[in-house]
């Protein structure tokens, strides 16, 4: 399985004095916390760059198609106007993708606990794609992630109950986060676990080099 995809790369990327993080995720400023990063974001509208991006891609595998629009969401979210000299920004996305369908986070807890119930039995696919901007370098791209809920058993309903309504689960792309999940309801993880709960450090820090 291929765990990472390069969407677009320009220019070169000089010496950083200081990052910002385009995000209002905690998990992201927590995962990002060794670059103590200046925190900012800009809204967007989501929906319209994947409804655009979907159907441009549209003869792509879907779980490609996916990615690549995933990318151009991370893209929008880092699109300032005025770049900050020696200043790195960087953006992500997170998709839940299942027999081909995205999963965005939920209208409410109905559509959670549908969402959350969907996975039993069957893997499905984490998308987190990130984009690195400075004001003469671009670098974006996707990592995936497969993940494998185990097989459904009644024992479960209450598990199943508790995290639904005692996790923050309308926050979550898919209505859930990986780090919070019960381990009983998991079978296995292929690929970064941070891609899973919303950037993959790893593949970041790579990149960045000794810029920083």
């Amino acid at each position: 399985m291929k765990f990472v995809y390069d969407y677009e790369k320009n220019g070169e990327l000089g010496k950083i004095q200081s990052v910002v993080l385009m995000s209002k995720s905690p998990r992201r400023r927590e995962l990002l916390s060794f670059l103590n990063p200046v925190l900012s974001s800009i809204d967007i509208d989501e929906r319209a760059i994947e409804d655009r991006y979907m159907d441009l891609y549209k003869n792509d595998d879907f779980l490609i198609r996916a990615g690549k629009t995933c990318c151009e969401i991370a893209k929008e979210k880092s699109s300032i106007s005025n770049l900050e000299p020696s200043t790195l920004y960087i953006s992500s996305d997170t998709m839940v993708i299942i027999d081909d369908k995205i999963y965005g986070k939920p209208k409410d807890l109905d559509q959670a606990k549908a969402m959350f119930m969907s996975y039993f039995s069957k893997s499905h696919h984490v998308i987190t794609s990130v984009c690195l901007r400075s004001e003469s370098y671009i670098d974006v791209f996707f990592t995936v992630a497969e993940v494998r809920f185990t097989d459904y058993y009644n024992s479960l309903d209450e598990v199943i109950d508790n995290y639904i309504n005692e996790n923050n689960v309308m926050d979550k792309a898919g209505a859930y986060g990986i780090q919070d999940l019960d381990p009983r309801l998991v079978s296995y993880i292929c690929g970064d676990i941070n891609t899973i709960i919303g950037l993959p450090v790893a593949e970041l820090s790579k990149r960045i080099g000794d810029k920083i």
